[in-house]
């Protein structure tokens, strides 16, 4: 309780900006992350409750109520029709989600008030001067600084900064020392300033400081007005031109105060929570028990925690669990005896059939793991588990909340025993990230079998749009713990934000991690059952992990100073071009500044913009660029100039890509480790990242030439490069069916020539190479899931001629036309696409009201399904080639795969069995009613190995 100078405050009573709050929630949690299964968006209603419960727990405040706008003009607009005007619609997503606030409140005991033909900001007004009459403590959280005007003795407004925690207490000090004006003067600065955000326009050349200033002389604005004839020079003038506007300003910016509420300050009291009701909403929302129970935490009574204490707590299984130090073989053996479960025998992972099977050969659907997990332990290294410098420092092991750590290094017999406890308890094992883990075991020196279950891949199955960038993440999304809550752990409860020693054990964090795998299995194993995921992880996804570890640990090898002398001469290439842009231009120019460039292009040379940026800038990105280049070419300056600019932006791209490769090489073997990326792409394909090798190009001499630079190892001769063609629309014939489409890959003749003389009804030999190409972007465009308007951008064609050869393909193509928007229909009857392998992934979205994320959603789910399938054959084929040259007893080993091709790195003499080796496990990996076609290439480096 504050003291006052007129008597003590009876209490404290906080008033929200209801519109302000939501807002702020909304854009600072993404709506991907934070949506019901049927798509409906909950971002701003998780974010809502939990900066209410944050402001609460802070400001201890027994009296509560919220403010909303409604919709439709005030009295404002009547007095300034354009008030506001600027402004951007809300979100939909975020408009649909007021309504479930307010239900969420209207739970929780919360007052929220709306008055037609009056603001929020009015409905604060009103009450601040309530809560102050009936002499309560007053605070606003409210992030619109008209709120300043409130600000006195009784009454603080808290105005959030960048992070919502770090809220201002806006004093009549913090006020002054602001603004140098009181917080009453503030209406009369904001007038002669203006607002942009609510589109008031200001006194020109005014800002806060010749506001405060001239308002700091004459005492206000009224007396200010009456003197404006002595303020002399250009301001003075403005000042004298717009007084009837600053007049009006200040009529508009000032809060009423005085609104007929239908409440008084007693009324506005919180804590009588309606458990139904919110167990009902959240149900709905998809809201965890965490969340509930940090919302209940906040807003209950005696009554509501009585009742919350009788139901059962679903977070009670994530706890620390108890922990102890293994220094020695008996002490580990006599844990494991203790405390591991007795070894099952069960089916191998990874072992898929060879030869030219079904696409579905080797995936068990109805294979189930919820029951396993319930007998399972959890297994887990930490270290740098980065390819090319793995270090493993402790290896803990849990099971039913007892654990053992062991801190690396460990002595040989240590290590043996270890190796031995593993492969014989296997068969229960669980792990978070197979690939890493293979890695830091095998810097102990020891080999990893396959797990039972991985819940970092077990989280992509079930939920592939989402990534988890680490255990941390995943915990926040699956398990509803997060780490940036400020409350304490109790009662044993898992606190994630707790980085450093828990109750002063220094293993806290390796029985925190191990706990968060232990609780994400048993979160995740019933989702993959109920999704018939599991046999997808155990058959597919493992055994890729183990390939890529070891093409990890290998890395490839590149030549240094070839990539040095690339660099140096893409920067000079660079240079050159900006030199000759800047001759054009007549000036020195930043050609990486939009602003100048727009300064040069649309002011300068006169030619006409594009299109605007979101911020209503003129865009300069490549693609402006290059049809801007393609309009001038009657203009020689900026022809000349936009000429020099493209080659500037290419060359320096290059400079920086082959820059990026020569950071990352590994000094002590002189080689590149990518860590290849499992669980990134949505659609199953693999990605690449430090460095991310999928960058060099490939559709360009100059880029293709840094290939040159990657060449086979010491011991190694050659590099074989195997490659898919055309595997997209191979899918595409076999999944549509459509005998015209399946015809042009068996007839002999080129691909999309072919295809070409089907569409415009003309023989193979009158093709153009225009028609060839226009055919073949429509052929990839639908595989991709490009639009009309997408493909009449790529070609540089207008959106109707786009149009009509869409339709020219479908009337040649009809099952391929059927088989697209049948992917599209039933992912909206489903929820979810499938691939040939059966892996799923989820549109949500395809039921959203916003029409824009709908349409996204229907690409995405018309290309799901050939994406998905091209990612699942690439993946059967690692696991067959890698299988086949270890069979064989071959040195030669994979080491790359990029896109659709896989590199090999070859020892002398291995060459053409490795090569075939590699295609006929390529080319079976999956039996299409159009034959799977790989192209090879032996060289001595990358680029020579091309095909």
């Amino acid at each position: 309780m504050t003291e006052y100078e007129d008597g003590e405050a009876r209490g404290t009573l906080l008033v929200i900006d209801g519109h302000s709050l939501a807002f702020r929630a909304f854009f600072a949690l993404p709506v991907e992350s934070f949506s019901t299964a049927q798509g409906k968006p909950t971002n701003a209603v998780w974010g809502f409750a939990s900066m209410l419960s944050q402001v609460i727990n802070a400001e201890r405040p027994d009296h509560l109520a919220i403010a909303f706008d409604v919709k439709g003009g005030t009295f404002r607009n009547t007095m300034l029709p354009q008030y506001k005007g600027t402004r951007d619609a809300a979100p939909q997503d975020l408009l649909d989600q007021l309504p479930l606030i307010q239900r969420m409140l209207d739970a929780l005991g919360v007052t929220y008030i709306e008055k037609p033909g009056y603001e929020g900001d009015d409905i604060i007004g009103t009450l601040a001067t309530m809560g102050e009459q009936a002499r309560y403590r007053t605070l606003v959280l409210s992030g619109d600084r008209d709120a300043f005007q409130l600000v006195d003795d009784w009454v603080t407004v808290l105005y959030p900064g960048y992070h919502f925690k770090d809220l201002k207490h806006m004093t009549p000090d913090e006020v002054f020392a602001k603004y140098h004006v009181m917080p009453a003067q503030y209406p009369d600065l904001a007038a002669l300033r203006g607002e942009t955000a609510d589109n008031i326009p200001g006194v020109p050349g005014v800002g806060d400081g010749y506001a405060a200033k001239w308002i700091g002389k004459y005492g206000s604005l009224e007396a200010l007005i009456e003197h404006a004839d002595d303020i002399g020079g250009k301001k003075g003038e403005a000042l004298r031109a717009n007084l009837d506007q600053v007049r009006l300003n200040r009529k508009v910016n000032a809060l009423v105060r005085d609104v007929d509420l239908g409440v008084t300050v007693e009324d506005l009291t919180f804590g009588q929570v309606d458990v139904d009701k919110l167990d009902a909403l959240f149900d709905e929302l998809e809201f965890g028990a965490r969340t509930k129970n940090r919302v209940l935490k906040t807003f209950n009574n005696e009554e509501t925690a009585k009742t919350q204490a009788a139901q059962p707590q679903q977070d009670e299984n994530i706890v620390l669990p108890n922990g102890q130090r293994a220094h020695d073989v008996k002490e580990l053996r006599d844990w494991a005896s203790a405390h591991l479960p007795a070894p099952v025998r069960r089916p191998d992972v990874g072992e898929l059939p060879s030869g030219n099977d079904e696409a579905t050969s080797g995936i068990d659907h109805s294979a189930r793991c919820s029951e396993a997990i319930e007998h399972s332990w959890v297994l887990n290294a930490c270290g740098n588990a980065k390819p090319g410098r793995v270090s493993t420092s402790s290896v803990t092991l849990l099971c039913a909340g007892e654990a053992l750590v062991l801190q690396a290094p460990l002595d040989e017999d240590l290590r043996d025993a270890l190796g031995g406890i593993i492969d014989a308890h296997a068969s229960g094992m669980v792990v978070h990230g197979y690939k890493e883990q293979l890695h830091l075991f095998s810097a102990l020196g020891l080999a990893l079998p396959y797990p039972l279950f991985d819940t970092e891949l077990a989280g992509y199955l079930a939920q592939p749009d989402f990534h988890a960038e680490s255990l941390e993440q995943a915990a926040s999304h699956f398990l509803d713990i997060h780490a940036d809550q400020d409350e304490p752990a109790t009662q044993g409860m898992l606190d994630l934000g707790a980085d450093g020693d828990v109750d002063s054990d220094p293993d806290a964090g390796k029985l925190k991690h191990a706990a968060i795998i232990a609780a994400l299995a048993r979160f995740l194993a019933p989702k993959l059952d109920m999704c018939e995921q599991f046999g997808l992880l155990q058959t597919l996804e493992l055994p890729v992990s183990r390939v890529l570890q070891k093409m990890e640990a290998q890395g490839a090898k590149v030549d240094t100073q070839r990539l040095k002398d690339m660099r140096d001469g893409f920067a000079a290439d660079a240079r050159q071009a900006q030199e000759i842009a800047w001759q054009w231009a007549g000036r020195e120019v930043n050609l990486q500044s939009p602003k100048q460039l727009s300064e040069v292009l649309f002011e300068d040379m006169g030619l006409k913009p594009t299109k605007r940026t979101k911020k209503g800038a003129y865009t300069t990105n490549a693609d402006a660029l290059q049809t801007l280049y393609m309009r001038s070419v009657n203009d020689e300056r900026a022809n000349g100039f936009l000429g020099a600019l493209l080659r500037h932006r290419e060359t320096n791209k290059l400079k920086q890509i082959v820059g990026t490769l020569i950071e990352t090489i590994n000094p002590f073997d002189g080689r590149i480790h990518t860590t290849f990326e499992q669980t990134v792409a949505a659609t199953g394909r693999l990605s690449s990242a430090d460095p991310n090798l999928q960058n060099i190009p490939n559709r360009n001499a100059v880029g293709r030439e840094i290939r040159s630079a990657f060449i086979p190892g010491e011991g190694y001769e050659s590099l074989v490069s195997c490659d898919y063609s055309q595997v997209e629309l191979r899918i595409m014939a076999h999944l549509s069916g459509d005998e015209a489409l399946i015809e042009a890959f068996r007839s002999g003749v080129d691909f999309h020539r072919y295809v070409a003389s089907l569409v415009h009804q003309v023989p193979v030999d009158q093709i153009t190479a225009d028609q060839r190409t226009h055919v073949k972007a429509m052929s990839y465009g639908l595989a991709y899931g490009l639009s009309s308007y997408g493909l009449a951008q790529q070609l540089k064609i207008n959106p109707g001629e786009a149009e009509a050869l869409k339709q020219k393909y479908f009337s040649t193509f009809g099952k391929v036309r059927d088989f697209l928007e049948s992917c599209v229909s039933e992912a909206r009857r489903r929820g979810y696409t499938e691939t040939m392998f059966g892996r799923r992934r989820y549109f949500p979205a395809l039921h959203s009201t916003n029409r824009s994320a709908r349409e996204a959603a229907e690409r995405a789910a018309l290309n799901a399904p050939i994406q998905g399938s091209a990612a699942d054959i690439m993946k059967v084929a690692m696991i067959r080639a890698s299988r086949a040259l270890q069979e064989a007893g071959l040195k030669s080993r994979i080491i790359l795969q990029i896109h659709d091709e896989l590199v090999v790195e070859v020892v002398p003499g291995e060459a053409q069995q490795v090569t075939e080796l590699v295609r006929n496990a390529m080319e079976t990996a999956v039996r299409l009613d159009v034959p799977l076609d790989v192209s090879t290439g032996i060289g001595a480096d990358w680029q020579l190995a091309a095909h």
